[in-house]
């Protein structure tokens, strides 16, 4: 079976490393499987990525659509409810025409904004090959939010958007009607990781009348696996008796992260007196990857961030140098880090929102309070962090539960057992012959393997937004003109700064250069007077030379008169 992957990136990003982990596992349990990307990360030779061919006629259109309609339409007019991405699925590049897809025997689709558009997408439908779409977010039945933030208007039209603040033409609404006609008829099963995405699904008006399955997210069992958690957290630099909170910081300022709920958490912790104990003797410790949160720089524990930390055994480590994970998100699928941090044995609490609740079960694996109640959360973490035989038990139900459900191998064979029936009820009985026709291009030449696909960027639009396109470009580029003028007056006004410094540097350089003109001068003057002094010197050292060489003269004749005067004494004596 040729099975070919489809997703904007390879391993950057939480949808990414779920997919490619999707990728692994087929390969694992001996599936021909590609993954073609717009970006690649890896040195996978199994992943193949784009090169645009891009003529310059189109790049002014490209502009359009992907900056100023995206940047000055929809990103700066975003609303308080949510700062996660939106995005407008134009342009996207036609992957119809590659002989790799056109000998796939199956297609799945995963994360795929700012890579393909509906228009795009109907191409590869129409390629009449079966098709499978994983849901990683919200994205792909919505008019363009990839999370809602409890808005349900995908169920219906997509208006009013609550994330836009000002969308006098409705354009999520427009994009919503452009994906029900490019999506008729499609060969299309959606998939999702978690049961809360399904159920999204299943309601969208874009979705609700196909086969919608879930299967969860899996990872490597053998890479996260449990550790003492002493030794962990003394590698990395934490005393073993120190209790530790791991919270994910990566994209830590992003709203539905829910770390304002986070700090809210610790700030009712903080009122416990055992807790403000901990505190004091220095035995308790927030840990977090990447960066640390705006919101919890002063939260009134101990935070230290790890950064980026570049391979999975570090990564591992810090899970299980964890006491207790804390997920505060409050909307997610679900979660590689609840997974991973599962894996390692270590506990969860989390709000029961969205997958949460698939791999977190109350009181067995962790602990799940309901969403945004900041006061239960609180209780939770505390229940845990003053009960270590709990923390213990939990560890051991996590760690098992990720073996019982969400190994590689096993999200791969609920996955092809999938693509085997989807195939079997598509091609019905001329298979063999589709195969004989496509085993040629399938295969890939060793010269071109890692090197980029050539393909189209396509422009056009569906027929529901070009009817506001005009409109809609017509006031993002007034916006931009504003925005560039606002820009281009920053920018002057900080070029005359600049200038007025300048000037002023350069009064300094003249005053200093005149300056340094009055001291050569002067120095000028001194070794004037210094030659003048050493020449009278010189002169002064000769006349004592000459006086020398005539007190020698002197005394030479001095002792020769004596000698004739003593002559004569000599000789009479």
């Amino acid at each position: 079976m040729k099975i070919l992957q489809i997703d904007t990136y390879d391993i950057t990003g939480g949808a990414a490393r779920a997919a490619y982990r999707l990728h692994k596992g087929l390969l694992q349990i001996g599936q021909d499987c590609r993954t073609l990307v717009r970006y690649k990360a890896s040195t996978d030779d199994s992943v193949f990525c784009l090169i645009p061919e891009n003529p310059p006629e189109k790049v002014e259109e490209e502009f359009f659509l992907s900056m100023a309609i995206q940047q000055h339409y929809i990103n700066s007019h975003r609303t308080d409810i949510s700062n996660t991405l939106f995005s407008l699925p134009y342009p996207g590049y036609d992957l119809s025409t590659l002989p790799m897809v056109q000998a796939a025997d199956i297609i799945n689709l995963h994360w795929v904004a700012q890579y393909q558009s509906p228009l795009t997408l109907h191409k590869l439908f129409a390629l009449g090959k079966p098709v499978v779409w994983t849901l990683h977010d919200q994205w792909a039945f919505t008019g363009g939010c990839h999370y809602t933030a409890g808005c349900e208007e995908y169920c219906h039209g997509c208006a009013p958007c609550p994330q836009l603040a000002d969308d006098p033409f409705g354009l999520p609404a427009a994009v919503l009607k452009d994906k029900l006609k490019f999506f008729e008829d499609a060969n299309l099963t959606i998939v999702t990781p978690s049961r809360w995405m399904a159920e999204c699904a299943r309601q969208s008006r874009l979705f609700k009348d196909l086969r919608v399955e879930v299967i969860p997210n899996s990872l490597e069992t053998d890479v996260f696996v449990p550790q003492p958690k002493s030794e962990a957290k003394e590698s990395i630099g934490i005393s073993a008796e120190t209790i530790t909170l791991l919270f994910g910081g990566e994209d830590s300022n992003e709203r539905r992260k829910g770390f304002r709920e986070l700090k809210a958490a610790i700030k009712y912790c903080l009122k416990d007196t055992r807790f403000q104990n901990l505190v004091k003797s220095d035995k308790i410790k927030m840990i977090c990857f990447g960066r640390l949160s705006d919101e919890l720089e002063a939260v009134g524990i101990p935070v230290e961030a790890l950064g980026y930390l570049d391979s999975d055994e570090k990564i591992m480590t810090a899970y299980c140098a964890a006491d207790i994970f804390v997920l505060p998100s409050l909307e997610d699928n679900l979660p590689n880090t609840m997974l991973e941090a599962m894996s390692c044995g270590t506990p969860v609490v989390a709000f029961d929102v969205g997958g949460m609740p698939d791999a977190v079960i109350n009181g067995v694996t962790g602990q799940l309070v309901p969403m945004g109640d900041t006061r239960q959360m609180g209780k939770a973490i505390l229940s845990l962090i003053f009960n270590s035989e709990k923390r213990g038990v939990m560890g051991k139900e996590c760690r098992k539960k990720i073996e019982e459900q969400y190994k590689l191998e096993i999200q791969a064979q609920r996955y092809l057992e999938l693509y085997q029936e989807l195939i079997e009820h598509h091609t019905s009985g001329v298979q063999s012959t589709f195969e004989d026709h496509t085993s040629r291009v399938w295969e890939v030449p060793v010269s071109l393997k890692g090197e980029p696909l050539s393909v189209t960027l396509e422009l056009s639009v569906g027929f529901h937004f070009k009817d506001i396109y005009d409109q809609v470009l017509f006031k993002a580029l007034k916006e931009l003109s504003c925005y560039v003028q606002k820009q281009w007056q920053a920018s002057e006004a900080d070029r005359a700064a600049r200038l007025k410094v300048i000037k002023q540097l350069g009064e300094k350089l003249e005053a200093s250069e005149a300056d340094r003109t009055a001291r050569l001068k002067v120095i000028e003057q001194l070794g004037e007077k210094l030659e003048a002094s050493e020449a009278d010197r010189a002169a002064r050292l000769k006349v004592i030379e000459q006086l020398g060489e005539k007190l020698e003269a002197s005394e030479s004749d001095r002792v020769a008169s004596e000698l004739d005067r003593g002559c004569p004494s000599k000789r009479y004596g």
